[in-house]
């Protein structure tokens, strides 16, 4: 890169040379590779930035240690280095050697594009986001995410960046997206759970719009479901016979009838029906069809004490028989359901507040006889005093892998918070400080994607790893930000409309130099 210009992306990681989570350096080879050919392949004017964060002694540094091509093209490489003594300052740097984010807002603050991805080094993108962002489209006053797909951690380390992709496409593990983690199916859907609201062997998965399940062990299970849910099939038999649903209206439809359409894709034909509590719902699909969607026309009401948006919940999904001359239709079940799901539900609530299960965010269910227990929802565009205290629902999960701004939005926010804390849930105030300090958030969408190569159980969060993880932080004695603080900041950025600034001005070690190498591009045209 010439020098002096400044290019359209820095992409930020930090590590050390510690062998952290497992083949370290294989993992972030197969990262700074792949990165670094796919900025040539679509001419991609960037610089990637790494920061070495307290280098560990008698071990090679990470300029040493990993192999870099003799020319960069399109992309400067940087190599930042925090040393051991500028760490020891810090509470607790005997027992946690990297401050992620700490180390992360270092890169930040220095980084010279016209935008900056956050990222980790265990991340390979897919060849789409690479030419995405390549075509220089993004916008100021957004904040990107996008759904992390895990995969497993045998990618071939002397491969290219096209088989390394092939090799995560076909060996994913889990999705983790807006809704929640969910394991995945071979051809990357989300597959079902051991309990799910519909058999194993019904050839029904769930896509984006559906939570993951929810229900007391031992008693019945249900989905909550957003809108635009993603339903995929694979009928029984052709041409396929209804589909069909046990819903319940919940919060986000107002507490009213609702109007659900089912949508089929790929066809005009669209049908919808009028909800009134709970509800058998019919689905004739035509011949051939694989997917439909649910849209609430009117919903999105937020819950009381729950960031999520739940218009309905699913407790039952199955084939039925027969055929149905229309797309949708509905049978009203009886007060006596009514009566009992409501008492499944506080039954529910009793349960998870004996075994000490926290917060208790349950979606009641709203139909006439729960709206006269309850008293009366918000007609539809009314904002309540309750809404104002429900922090807004964005895409938190796995945010540290990717965030994406303009580099304005990151220094008026002054990045990451600094606290001396272990890592987990600071990247997730990043985003509320953001989506409410002038850049709301945006999800790119497949076949944009991120692969999150698999690392050692519990030296990172994963659903398997997560109380290992813990664990380990408690016995060493390491904070971290619990989730209800990082809600209850969150419910105030929303209350008074405004972010909040957690840093002072010398933020990223402003007023430290610190030692850099640089592996210059040839070539830049900065978009």
């Amino acid at each position: 890169m010439v020098k002096g210009e400044t290019p359209y992306l820095s992409v930020v990681v930090t590590a050390r040379n510690d062998d952290h989570g497992g083949n370290l350096l294989g993992r972030m080879q197969a990262f700074v590779s792949g990165f670094i050919s796919q900025a040539n392949r679509h001419g991609l004017s960037s610089e990637l930035i790494i920061v070495e964060w307290n280098p560990p002694d008698g071990r090679p540094s990470l300029m040493e240690a990993l192999q870099w091509p003799s020319d960069a093209g399109a992309c400067a490489v940087r190599l930042i280095e925090v040393p051991a003594e500028l760490h020891r300052r810090y509470r607790h740097s005997e027992d946690l050697p990297l401050y992620q984010m700490i180390a992360k807002n270092v890169g930040i603050r220095r980084a010279r594009g016209q935008f900056i991805l956050a990222t980790n080094i265990d991340i390979l993108f897919s060849d789409e986001l690479v030419e995405h962002l390549a075509q220089g489209k993004l916008e100021r006053g957004r904040m990107y995410r996008i759904d992390r797909h895990d995969a497993m951690s045998g990618v071939p380390a002397g491969g290219g960046v096209e088989e390394q992709l092939a090799y995560c496409k076909s060996h994913l593990l889990r999705i983790n997206a807006r809704e929640g983690t969910f394991r995945v199916t071979r051809d990357g859907r989300r597959a079902l759970e051991t309990r799910d609201i519909a058999p194993p062997d019904s050839g029904v998965t769930f896509g984006a719009g559906w939570f993951t399940v929810e229900g007391v062990e031992g008693r019945r299970v249900y989905r909550a479901v957003d809108n635009h849910a993603e339903v995929f099939v694979g009928p029984p038999c052709e041409p396929p016979p209804p589909l069909i649903f046990d819903i319940q209206p919940a919060f986000g439809s107002g507490g009213r009838a609702f109007r659900l359409e089912a949508i089929v894709d790929g066809h005009v034909e669209t049908g919808s029906i009028v909800v009134k509590g709970r509800t058998e719902v019919r689905v004739q699909l035509p011949p051939g069809c694989r997917s439909f969607r649910f849209h609430v026309v009117g919903g999105g009401y937020p819950s009381p004490h729950d960031p999520r948006i739940v218009n309905f919940c699913v407790f039952r999904c199955e084939w039925g028989k027969g055929r149905m001359s229309r797309l949708i239709e509905g049978r009203r079940a009886g007060v006596l359901t009514e009566v009992l799901t409501l008492l499944a539900k506080v039954r529910d609530v009793l349960g998870r507040m004996k075994t000490g299960a926290g917060n208790v965010q349950v979606p009641l269910p709203a139909g006439s006889i729960v709206r006269r227990l309850l008293g009366r929802r918000p007609e539809a565009g009314e904002v309540t005093a309750g809404s104002q205290n429900t922090p807004v629902f964005l895409h938190t999960n796995a945010c540290g892998d990717f965030t994406l701004m303009a580099r304005e939005h990151w220094f008026d926010l002054r990045a990451y918070p600094e606290f001396e804390i272990f890592s987990m849930n600071l990247d997730s105030v990043l985003c509320y400080a953001a989506h409410h300090g002038g850049a709301p958030q945006e999800i790119l969408r497949d076949p944009l994607r991120i692969y999150h190569i698999e690392h050692a159980t519990g030296s990172g969060w994963t659903p398997e790893g997560q109380a290992k993880l813990f664990a380990r932080m408690e016995d060493r004695g390491i904070p971290w930000l619990a989730y209800r603080e990082l809600v209850g900041w969150a419910e105030q950025m929303r209350r008074f409309g405004s972010t909040m600034i957690f840093n002072r001005d010398d933020w990223g070690l402003a007023n430290e130099q610190l030692r850099e190498v640089t592996l210059p591009a040839k070539v830049s045209t900065a978009i």
